[in-house]
């Protein structure tokens, strides 16, 4: 499952038919502090994962490039 986050004039219409539009088709309106929980989820699998190919040295990219 995908996640987006919309940021829109409230008092457009169009937007809103859309999202009504959205939510007919199977779109879900996700609960704010689930959206942190599994944030912080992906936070840390994606650090675990950095660093397990870091010290299994499939890790090649040097990152210092990309600050510079």
């Amino acid at each position: 499952m995908a996640t987006i986050t919309l940021e829109y004039d409230g008092r457009n219409s169009a937007i809103k038919q859309l999202i009504e539009v959205l939510f007919t088709l199977g779109a879900k309106e996700a609960d704010p502090h689930n959206t942190k929980k599994v944030q912080s989820q992906m936070v840390k699998e994606s650090l675990t994962t950095a660093f397990d190919e870091l010290h299994s040295g499939k890790a090649r990219k040097n990152a210092r490039n990309l600050f510079a």
